[in-house]
């Protein structure tokens, strides 16, 4: 398996809810996958993060793990084995 098949792309979007302030948690969510150093791309709706199946779990229970008793909210992720973006600096095509 070449090093291009090994990485995943997943686009991450977080939604607090029921806050008043809903910039907060979504800043501390967006330090926490920043703070991965994987390749990370931060749009308006959601973030794509590429890096192996493990690294992205590991954002995915970070994010869960430090998000816990802070806020409810929404966590909607999308993972693609196929993107194939990562070593070759195209944009992912989820």
């Amino acid at each position: 398996m070449s090093d291009v098949e090994k990485i995943n792309c997943a686009r991450i979007s977080f939604a607090p809810l029921s806050v008043e302030d809903i910039e907060s948690p979504v800043n501390e969510v967006l330090r926490l996958i920043e703070s991965s150093g994987l390749r990370v791309e931060t749009g308006k709706m959601d973030t794509l993060v590429w890096g192996t199946p493990g690294e992205i779990t590991d954002i995915i229970e970070k994010i869960q793990s430090e998000m816990a008793g802070k806020a409810k909210y929404i966590l909607d992720i999308r993972i693609s084995n196929t993107c194939g973006c990562a070593g070759d600096g195209r944009s992912c095509r989820l």
